[in-house]
Order: structure tokens, then C-alpha cells, then sequence
């Protein structure tokens, strides 16, 4: 059986992610693991998202059961990921902006499917972010100034480099959520972007 070796670099802004997801290799179920050792699934790159519209509320669930996955909305399904599927979070990008306006019949969807996001103001970076899986905490509430981050040296805009990457299970819940102080009636886009498996 294949075993499990760590990069020299694992622990250090000089790791990439894919060397930081297969160091945590044992902590996922072991067919899943072994299967990436042994070639049968691979780790690749990966940007999960979701667009949502805050409207008048202040605290927004962003990912939500009822969820389908649909180009320029959002790319996962019931707030899940799918069986045997394990994401490991490295970096989290949060964009927002007034919703755009659309052309006549245009449906809330289509307007959130046309908004260009941007680095957050202080309305959004006033606020708090908090990322769950279930009931388990990975991220507290987490003041939302972390991702008031312009672009440049490589860097995407709104992006906040994790110290501690965090494990996504498949078939559980993701909760991210985010708290304003008043409501803002933008929208926002949040970016998990990491490392995942898939099939070879």
C-alpha cells in the first residue's frame, strides 16, 4: 500500500497547495487516499464559488440547500460536495458590488449574472465572515477587513491567504456566512480556492 510522504515544504509560504492537501492525506477517508496515491484520483486545482445578492439583510447564509449549480451563480449543488470529493481551502477571495442594472426582463439572476465585483468597501469590510462545515467551526467570525485586498504582486483582488488551510468533507454542509452592520443591498462573490480531488 502506498504511503503518505510530506514536502519538505508543507507548513511554509513556500508550499503549493497540492503538496499541502496530499500531506493531509490521512486525514481523509483511506480508499480516497489511497486512490490519489495510487493514481486512480488525482488532486487538481480548484475555485469554488458563489454570487449572492444581500438585499436588505445583514446576516446572509451564502451557500444555501437549495442551490443548482449554474454558470455565473454558483458552481456547487446543495451546498455540498460530492461523494468522495475532498476540498482543501488555501485561500478565500470575498468581492462585492451594487447589483448591476440590468436590461428590461432581466431576472435577479440574470443582473447578478452581469455584476462586476470588486474589492470590498467599508459597508462589507465593517462586517464579520465565518466559515462552518456542519457544526464544525473552521474559520470564527473573522472581521471581513481581511479582504479588503487590492490586486497586484500576484495576488487576485479580495483575496485573503489562509495560515491554517481548512478541509471541505464531501457530502456536508458548507456554511460560509456574513455579517454587515446594516444592510447594504449589494451583491457579493465568495472564492474557496484551493485543491480538490477528482477522478483520473
Amino acid at each position: 500500500m502506498a504511503e503518505i510522504t510530506k514536502n519538505a515544504f508543507v507548513g511554509s509560504k513556500m508550499a503549493t497547495a497540492k503538496a499541502e492537501f496530499e500531506a493531509r492525506l490521512s486525514q481523509i477517508n483511506n480508499s480516497v487516499a489511497q486512490a490519489v496515491l495510487a493514481g486512480q484520483m488525482q488532486s487538481v486545482d480548484y475555485a469554488l464559488y458563489v454570487v449572492r445578492n444581500l438585499g436588505s439583510e445583514s446576516t446572509v447564509d451564502l451557500f444555501k440547500s437549495g442551490d443548482a449549480e449554474e454558470v455565473g451563480l454558483t458552481n456547487i449543488s446543495k451546498r455540498q460536495l460530492e461523494a468522495n470529493t475532498y476540498m482543501l481551502v488555501t485561500h478565500i477571495q470575498l468581492l462585492a458590488a451594487t447589483l448591476a442594472a440590468g436590461a428590461t426582463g432581466d431576472s435577479a439572476e440574470d443582473k447578478l449574472k452581469k455584476t462586476a465585483f470588486a474589492v470590498i468597501e467599508s459597508d462589507i469590510a465593517n462586517g464579520e465572515f465565518e466559515l462552518k462545515s456542519n457544526a464544525t467551526v473552521l474559520i470564527p467570525r473573522v472581521s471581513n477587513e481581511v479582504f479588503r485586498q487590492p490586486a497586484g504582486n500576484g495576488k487576485l483582488a479580495g483575496d485573503w491567504q489562509l495560515e491554517c488551510p481548512k478541509m471541505l468533507v464531501p457530502l456536508t454542509n458548507i456554511d460560509a456566512k456574513i455579517y454587515t452592520p446594516f444592510a447594504t443591498n449589494k451583491a457579493v462573490k465568495l472564492v474557496l480556492h484551493g485543491v480538490k480531488t477528482h477522478r483520473a
